[in-house]
């Protein structure tokens, strides 16, 4: 049930279907200090055994509103959906608004809780607002795209003080009938962005960033891995600067909305010369060395953990740049 492959056990192992099997959960105690997870693509079993409860939602239910006055759609779908499913669903109904997150694995629940994002594009942007399960009260209630306070890989949900207090049971997703291309991302911008005469479709935008993805990342169901391992840092603008002078070279970045400098962690890792490094049965992955992969099929959490380290490692080294992982660790 994890994307990486990885051997591992846990002590009880629970699927639900509703708020109404919390509450009842939440009533035998059961929910104490359970782990909630989704389609397991964002997570690490550093061991081969985990101790407590497991829960996962198994409702893959949703529904999409008819179009406003003014064109929008609203699309809810329980924590179970699968995410590219949705993004599917969308783009062959002409809806824009998830086709740049197309190809991304895992599930809603497990999008609302990372900010799941790629291609010029978050999980933030689209979201109104996300129900959500309090394992201590035994309430459900929803918080605005605002109260989740998303960021980079980043949510209100990584940041209680009870680890799994709240569980996302479902998500209402803001859609467009009118075109609204995301095309910031440059190769995106390349294919489309030059060509007036050419006005991508959902559909087409979300076969475009397939066929990027493709080229770049490796088939959880042919080589494991948890996608992109490490979070791409961000500096000011003076660190970036001053990193630049004292190393005698330009150090690729994109200025955020605050001015700040988003480094490429893979342009880091790879020009640090990790390309080539493996450790028992992980590896970097040649195309995109952002990501670590369970490569022979048989590699063991500490492998994994071991080879995130030698990365950190030769990074901090090399441009005295500290990466964080973005993959869970358990």
């Amino acid at each position: 049930m994890t994307t990486f492959g990885l051997p591992a056990e846990c002590g009880r192992f629970i699927q639900y279907e509703s708020s109404e099997d919390l509450r009842q959960l939440h009533q035998t105690g059961a929910l104490k200090g359970a782990l909630h997870i989704g389609g397991g693509s964002n997570l690490l079993f550093t061991t081969g055994r985990y101790d407590g409860t497991v829960l996962h939602c198994a409702n893959r239910q949703y529904n999409l509103s008819t179009p406003d006055g003014n064109g929008k759609v609203r699309l809810e779908a329980s924590a179970g959906c699968i995410l590219d499913e949705l993004c599917r669903i969308c783009a062959e109904r002409n809806l824009w608004g998830l086709e740049n997150l197309s190809g991304i694995p895992g599930e809603i629940g497990g999008a609302a809780v990372q900010n799941v994002g790629a291609y010029g594009a978050e999980f933030k942007d689209v979201v109104e607002h996300v129900t959500v399960f309090d394992t201590e009260t035994g309430e459900t209630f929803t918080l605005s795209n605002e109260e989740c306070r998303y960021g980079y890989r980043d949510s209100i949900f990584k940041h209680m003080e009870s680890p799994g207090k709240l569980i996302v049971t479902a998500a209402t997703i803001l859609l467009d009938t009118s075109p609204h291309p995301r095309l910031d991302y440059a190769p995106l911008k390349k294919l489309f962005g030059d060509t007036p005469l050419l006005r991508p479709t959902p559909m087409m935008m979300r076969d475009a960033v397939i066929l990027l993805r493709n080229g770049k990342l490796p088939d959880p169901r042919k080589t494991g891995s948890a996608g992109s391992f490490f979070k791409n840092p961000v500096l000011s603008k003076q660190r970036h600067e001053l990193m630049e002078s004292v190393l005698n070279k330009e150090i690729p970045g994109h200025v955020t909305s605050t001015g700040d400098i988003k480094l490429s962690a893979a342009w880091l890792i790879d020009q640090a010369g990790c390309k080539s490094f493996s450790c028992g049965g992980a590896s970097v992955w040649q195309t995109q060395p952002l990501v670590i992969v369970n490569a022979t099929g048989d590699a063991a959490g500490k492998d994994v953990v071991t080879l995130e380290c030698m990365i950190i490692d030769a990074v901090r080294q090399a441009f005295g740049v500290e990466l964080s992982p973005e993959v869970i660790h358990v």
